[in-house]
């Protein structure tokens, strides 16, 4: 029972954006750690264009989304079966390269990066606190 309650399409997709963010946090770490090391090509977490695929992909399929009702007072679900098999993935960045030494970290747009990660988890976090206040008022009538 406690795990239908939390595993709506909403708190999948924060979890995974909170998981998103933990990976990316870790990977970031790693390129800047790895910055003077030659030969190292940094990595990057591919999450939100992937997730958004997705999405797009559910909302224009909508025959995949709803369930055969008999009566107009039902309600539609979405269990959120390809969102729970999803998960962000690290990719390794080959392309770009502005030393000789064939490293392509750039501290600068790392620590940005990290910056731009940490208000990502932040609004993730606030978004799943307000969700489990939201459950807390339903269950309690006392916010």
């Amino acid at each position: 029972m406690i795990d239908e309650i939390f595993s709506n399409q909403v708190n999948t997709i924060l979890k995974l954006g909170m998981d998103a963010a933990s990976m990316r946090n870790e990977v970031i770490a790693d390129n800047i750690a790895n910055a003077e090391t030659p030969g190292f090509k940094k990595s990057e977490v591919d999450f939100e264009q992937r997730l958004q695929g997705i999405i797009n992909k559910n909302y224009s399929d909508k025959t995949s989304l709803l369930l055969n009702i008999t009566n107009t007072r039902h309600m539609q679900i979405n269990d959120g079966n390809q969102l729970a098999m999803f998960q962000p993935r690290i990719r390794a960045v080959d392309g770009t390269s502005s030393r000789n030494d064939g490293n392509n970290v750039d501290i600068d747009v790392e620590m940005a990066n990290n910056t731009k990660n940490n208000t990502f988890y932040e609004a993730v976090n606030r978004s799943m606190t307000n969700e489990i206040k939201i459950l807390r008022l339903a269950i309690t009538g006392k916010e």
